[in-house]
């Protein structure tokens, strides 16, 4: 397993911290851990769900909307399902 040191602000240090003293996480490489792992998945996510939309759009064929229409419309939806 690979050491890494890191340094926080002490508002965040004291977040992990408080994370860690509720009893969920037996400490604070627990928690960050599983942060990471959220942190890949959504991106993960994040990758399907694009080739998801572009996939759709070839099968679609052409559109009557405009490109900066589609984008709005496509960053509310990740934003909706991300938060």
């Amino acid at each position: 397993m690979a050491k890494m040191t890191i340094s926080l602000p002490d508002h965040l240090a004291e977040y992990v911290e408080n994370r860690v003293a509720s009893g969920r996480y037996s400490n604070a490489d627990a928690f960050l851990a599983e942060l990471i792992l959220k942190d890949q998945l959504h991106h993960k996510l994040d990758d399907e769900e694009l080739r998801n939309i572009l996939r759709q759009a070839e099968e679609s064929g052409t559109s009557e909307r405009r490109i900066p229409d589609i984008l709005s419309e496509t960053k509310a939806k990740l934003r909706d399902n991300h938060l």
